[in-house]
């Protein structure tokens, strides 16, 4: 295991570079793992993969969340209204809006997302960057 820092809530002014390595993927939940893959003042960002059949449950949060899925597909609940994702489709969800996701089975899925403001709740599992 490398000894790069955990829980660094990255620099909003300084440029940051971050590897795909083992040590930032975490199980976030069962059938769900999470790359952290830069969380500053500004903004979150985050790459999941989702097994087929993982469900996220309905939860929600402060901050506004943007995603694309890049491969899968599953059904988004938000506020009470199901939506038939797959590859390609993108998706806003507006702060403290109830949300979650239920992943189709034999389809594992990929997703993008980007949180504003910070989600400093991911950021024991946030990496120093890298370089420059």
């Amino acid at each position: 295991m490398s000894n790069t820092p955990k829980g660094t809530e990255n620099d909003y002014n300084s440029p940051g570079f971050w590897s795909d390595k083992t040590e930032s993927w975490h199980d976030f939940m069962p059938g769900v793992r999470r790359r952290i893959l830069v969380n500053n003042s500004g903004a979150t960002a985050a790459l999941y993969k989702l097994n087929g059949g993982a469900e996220v449950p309905l939860h929600s949060h402060p901050q506004a969340q943007y995603g694309v899925c890049l491969e899968g597909s599953g059904v988004f609940t938000v506020d009470q209204k199901a939506w038939k994702m797959k590859k390609g489709d993108s998706y806003y969800i507006p702060p403290s809006v109830t949300h979650g996701l239920k992943i189709e089975p034999n389809a594992d899925t990929t997703l993008v997302e980007f949180f504003t403001p910070i989600r400093r709740d991911f950021i024991k599992d946030t990496l120093a960057a890298d370089g420059p």
